[in-house]
């Protein structure tokens, strides 16, 4: 996995401070790194040591896992622009010839392709519109009462913008049940699991369910919660505390 080398504290925030955008003077910002560039390093350094905290996942392990989709893994970050560290990372799997770590893993976890869970469920994904949610981490000292939810719902703003700004109309994920419950209850049941498809243990996680999104239906949904819909969908509310992803990186990232 490239760029998983340790980081000291300093080299950390000097590394933090190269991507801030000049001139930003919100106290955090998303920024979006394809895994070639110096910036998906601070996604990665939030991603293990998440995952080594959460769910005993070593380095070694996240290396052997993700391997095969670094070239279509793009990284969503929120950084803390006042400490020049970075507070949050999602990775999103871009359709590829390597397919969708949630799709080929569930074979082997749940003894069930993919297929099969969507024709039992009755939708159909396409997967040249679908992005894979694959990892989604917020460093400990950002979980707490100070942000309020602040960096998951950057996270969250980041994904459902550019997806729509990009025509993507699915995401699928494998989450632990924990984060699946607090998504739906934060973001109004926008994820939903594949029917008689049970929750089972998962790199390390006690019970993670596989998961998807219709994004434009989802949409649709966000509409009775106004409040909600500005934020996920027109990229307002999270001012000025937050700055916005800038769309047409996003959109040259992933073209």
């Amino acid at each position: 996995m490239g760029g998983t080398e340790d980081l000291n504290d300093a080299e950390l925030r000097r590394l933090t401070q190269q991507v801030i955008a000049p001139g930003a003077s919100e106290p955090f910002g998303i920024y979006v790194f394809r895994a070639g560039d110096a910036g998906a390093v601070l996604g990665r350094h939030v991603e293990r040591a998440v995952f080594l905290e959460s769910f005993g996942n070593s380095p070694d392990l996240l290396t052997k896992e993700y391997e095969p989709y670094e070239p279509s893994s793009v990284f969503i970050c929120v950084v803390d622009q006042m400490r020049r560290l970075p507070a949050g990372v999602m990775r999103v799997l871009l359709p590829s010839n390597s397919g969708f770590k949630s799709f080929n893993d569930l074979e082997s976890v749940w003894g069930e392709r993919i297929d099969a869970m969507t024709d039992r469920t009755g939708i159909q994904i396409d997967p040249l519109k679908t992005w894979d949610i694959a990892t989604l981490a917020v460093a400990e000292e950002y979980r707490g009462k100070a942000t309020m939810g602040l960096v998951s719902m950057g996270l969250y703003q980041a994904l459902t913008m550019s997806a729509l700004n990009c025509g993507v109309g699915w995401f699928v994920a494998i989450l632990d049940m924990p984060v699946f419950r607090m998504i739906r209850w934060k973001l109004h049941m926008i994820f939903a699991g594949y029917k008689g498809v049970p929750a089972m243990p998962y790199l390390g996680s006690a019970a993670s369910i596989p998961a998807w999104c219709d994004v434009i239906e989802a949409e649709k949904r966000l509409t009775s919660d106004p409040d909600l819909y500005s934020i996920l969908v027109k990229g307002i509310g999270l001012e000025p505390a937050l700055r916005p992803l800038d769309m047409s990186t996003a959109q040259v990232l992933v073209a």
